[in-house]
Parts: structure tokens; sequence; C-alpha cells
């Protein structure tokens, strides 16, 4: 019998020290959930970064694994400019004009171009701010050349 109490008193000691490091534990992820949750990642873009496409794109696109906030976020798109002594794409005159029409925070955002765009090299400049928090930001090219379009289309 003083046996059995003893076990007992052992469980229920070891299950309350148990209880209390779960509770910390949790009480620890609580106070740091940014920290451990996935942040979030650019998907894709249309045009796709580095693509040259044969029809001028109407807006530049963006899709992410998770909503970014448009007004902490900032999408240019520019005329690339050759620097002569380095060979790299700098950003010229700027083109884009503004956000698509869509929601404040979503997880597919994009900016309007002109329609009357012209052939050449562009350079998107991109910084996103996602909901939780997550800052992002890169740069892409793609290129319009109408005379890479298939013959005979």
């Amino acid at each position: 019998m003083m046996r059995q109490c003893c076990q007992r008193q052992c469980w229920r000691v070891l299950a309350s020290r148990l209880l209390v490091c779960w509770l910390g534990l949790l009480g620890v992820l609580a106070m740091f959930p940014v920290g451990i949750a996935a942040h979030t990642a650019l998907v894709q873009t249309l045009p796709a970064a580095g693509t040259v496409v044969a029809q001028p794109p109407r807006a530049m696109q963006f899709w992410f694994t998770e909503p970014i906030e448009r007004h902490l976020s900032r999408i240019e798109v520019f005329r690339g400019v050759r620097d002569p002594t380095t060979d790299d794409v700098k950003p010229g005159q700027r083109i884009d004009q503004g956000w698509l029409p869509g929601p404040r925070a979503a997880r597919e955002v994009g900016v309007r171009l002109p329609e009357a765009l012209a052939p050449g090299r562009y350079l998107v400049q991109w910084v996103v701010v996602a909901l939780d928090a997550h800052r992002l930001q890169g740069t892409c090219t793609f290129t319009y050349d109408p005379s890479s379009a298939p013959a005979g289309s």
C-alpha cells in the first residue's frame, strides 16, 4: 500500500513538472509568433524575371505566399539604361502607372504599365512588407521585343 502511494506521488510530481515545462514553452512561443512563423516569399512574377516577351505587358504582377501590405510596399518599373563602363542595367525613366486595383492586403499585387510600351529592357525594383511585418526586396528585368514573336503569328 505504501508503495502504491509513493508511486502515485511520484507520477503527480512528474506530471506537474511536465505541465509546467509545456506551459512555459507555450508561453515563450506565444511571445514570439513572428519568429517561428514561416516568412513570406515571392512565388512568381509576370512577366517572369529575365524573360523576353513579344507582346507588351499591361502590368507587372507579383505573387507571394502570404498577403503583403500595399501601403508599406513599393513596386517601381524603369526603362533600363545600360552603363557603358560596366555593362550593367541601371534604372532610367520610371514608367509604371501605380498599383493595379485590388484590396489593401493581398497575395497577388502589381503595377500598371503604359499601353504604348516601347521595345527595350525594363528594370523592376520592389520592396514589400508582409502582414507579418517581414520585409522583402529585390530587382528583376524583362525585355519587350516585338521581333521575338514566332514567325507567322
